[in-house]
C-alpha cells in the first residue's frame, strides 16, 4: 500500500510540474480528471473504513466510534467524519460504483446512503430501486439539489416521520438580538422551513441588486444588500395597519434631538454638534436624524433650549396619503436615475429640508427607496424639479462635470404618455353650411 501511495505521488508530480505549460483546454479536463482520481481514492478509502468499522477499531484504539476516531486520525470536522463513516457503511451498491468511477461525490454518495438508511422497513422491497434513482440524478446535480429530492423520497415512503421532523424543527426554532457596545444590533436566527421560506420570498424583491449611476454593477455585497432588504422589511411592518398596537398607539421609533443641533447639523463645517438618541439611550448623528426626518416612519422629538419637547413630527412635514400617490405617478418607487427597486415602502424626500423652510408639496418632494435616500443625504446630490420631473445633479467626486440626470421612472405614466403622443388628435369637427 505504502509504496503504491508512492508511485501515484511521484506520477502526480510529474504531472503537475507540467500544469502551467498546458492549454486552457487541457488544464480544465486535467481538474476534472483529478477531481476523478480524489472521488476513486475516496471510495477506496470508503472500503477501508467499512472494515475498520467493522472490527470497531476505534474501539480498540480508545476512541468513543469510528467516527471519533476517524476526526482524530486523519484531523477533520465532525460532520467529515461522520459522512465518511456513513458512506462505508453503506451497502457496496451502484452508489458506491459511481463514486469509484468518479461521476459523483463523496458528498453525493453520503445523501444516497442517509436517504437509504432512513427508509422504513415496509419499504426494504424498493431500497435498490430508490439506490438506482438517487444515484442516476446525482450525475447531473449538486448534492443539496439531491438532498431535496432524497428528503422528499423519505417522505413519501414514512409520512409520520417526516410529520414530527417538520414539528422538531419548529420547536428548535430560535432567534436572538443583541445590541452591541457600538449601537448595532446583532441577529442570530433558526427558522423552520415554512418560516424560512416565506423570509426568504419576502427578502428577495427588496434586495434585488441595483446598478450605479454609471451603469456599475450595484456596489454593495449581498450581505449589505440583505440587510437593507430586512431593513425595508421592518418599514413595511411599521407602516402597516395589521401592526399591534402599544397604548393605543401605532408603534413608533422615537428619536429625541435639540432643535439648535438639529438646525446647527445643516452646515456640514458645523462643530460640536451633539447627536440625537433613541429611546433606548442609543445615539444617532443629527445628520442622519435629518434624512429620518424626511418621511413619516419616524418621529423626531424636538426639544427646546429648556430640554421641553417643543414638536412631535408637525403633520405639515409628512407627505398625506393623497400626495404619497401623486409622487408615486410620477416618481415611480424611487426616482433615483436607473434604479428599479421592487415596490416597498419608499420614502418622501424633502428637496429643500424643512428644517429650512422647505415645503411639503410636490415640487419640493421626491420618492427615494431607502438606499438611495441615504445616498442623497451623504453623498450630497443635488435635485431639482424641472417641468415637473426630478433631475438628479451628482456630486463632483461621481461626476466632476456634474451632469444632470433626469429622474424618476414611473413607467406606467411614462407608457400612457408616449401612447397618448402616438393616437392622433380628435379633430375638430368642420362648420356645416345651411
Amino acid at each position: 500500500m505504502g509504496a503504491a501511495v508512492a508511485t501515484a505521488r511521484a506520477a502526480l508530480a510529474a504531472v503537475l510540474a507540467s500544469a502551467p505549460h498546458t492549454s486552457d483546454a487541457e488544464l480544465t479536463e486535467s481538474i476534472v480528471d483529478a477531481e476523478a482520481l480524489v472521488r476513486l481514492v475516496q471510495s477506496f478509502q470508503a472500503s477501508l473504513v467499512a472494515e475498520a468499522d467493522r472490527r470497531a477499531l476505534g474501539r480498540v484504539q480508545g476512541a468513543r466510534d469510528t467516527a471519533t476516531w476517524l476526526q482524530d486520525r486523519l484531523k477533520l470536522d465532525p460532520g467529515q467524519a461522520r459522512a465518511r463513516v456513513e458512506v462505508a457503511r453503506a451497502s457496496d451498491g451502484p452508489s458506491r460504483k459511481a463514486l469509484s468511477d468518479g461521476v459523483i461525490s463523496l458528498d453525493h454518495a453520503r445523501v444516497i446512503a442517509t436517504c437509504l438508511r432512513k427508509l422504513p422497513a415496509s419499504a426494504a422491497g424498493d431500497v435498490a430501486k430508490v439506490e438506482r434513482v438517487l444515484t442516476e440524478r446525482a450525475r447531473w446535480c449538486r448534492p443539496g439539489d439531491l438532498r431535496r429530492l432524497a428528503d422528499g423520497v423519505n417522505a413519501t415512503y414514512d409520512r409520520d416521520t417526516a410529520v414530527r421532523d417538520e414539528q422538531a424543527q419548529y420547536e428548535s426554532r430560535e432567534l436572538h438580538y443583541v445590541t452591541t457596545d457600538d449601537g448595532m444590533v446583532m441577529i442570530k436566527a433558526r427558522l423552520d422551513k415554512e418560516t424560512g421560506q416565506k423570509f426568504i420570498a419576502a427578502l428577495r424583491p427588496v434586495s434585488k441588486p441595483c446598478p450605479a449611476t454609471n451603469g456599475q454593477p450595484d456596489p454593495r455585497t449581498p450581505a449589505q444588500r440583505h440587510a437593507d432588504g430586512l431593513a425595508t422589511l421592518v418599514d413595511l411592518a411599521l407602516g402597516s395597519d395589521r401592526m399591534p398596537r402599544v397604548g393605543g398607539q401605532r408603534v413608533q421609533v422615537q428619536v429625541t434631538v435639540d432643535y439648535d443641533d438639529l438646525v446647527r447639523s445643516l452646515n456640514p463645517d458645523a462643530e460640536g454638534v451633539v447627536p440625537g438618541v433613541f429611546a433606548d439611550g442609543v445615539p444617532i448623528t443629527a445628520d442622519n436624524l435629518r434624512r429620518l426626518a424626511c418621511d413619516a416612519g419616524i418621529l423626531p422629538v424636538v426639544l427646546g433650549g429648556d430640554g421641553v419637547a417643543v414638536d412631535y413630527g408637525r403633520e405639515e412635514r409628512t407627505a398625506p396619503p393623497a400626495q404619497r400617490a401623486a409622487l408615486f405617478r410620477r416618481d415611480g418607487v424611487c426616482a433615483f436615475p436607473g434604479c428599479e427597486h421592487p415596490p416597498g415602502t419608499s420614502q418622501a424626500h424633502h428637496i429643500r429640508h424643512w428644517l429650512d423652510g422647505g415645503t411639503t408639496d410636490l415640487a419640493n418632494m421626491v420618492m427615494l427607496c431607502a438606499f438611495h435616500h441615504r445616498t442623497i443625504h451623504h453623498d450630497h446630490w443635488n435635485i431639482t424639479v424641472d417641468h415637473g420631473r426630478p433631475v438628479f445633479i451628482p456630486p463632483a467626486r461621481v461626476d466632476p462635470q456634474r451632469t444632470p440626470l433626469p429622474g424618476g421612472t414611473a413607467t406606467t405614466a411614462v407608457h400612457q404618455r408616449m401612447i397618448r403622443d402616438l393616437v392622433p388628435k380628435p379633430r375638430e369637427p368642420e362648420p356645416t353650411h345651411n
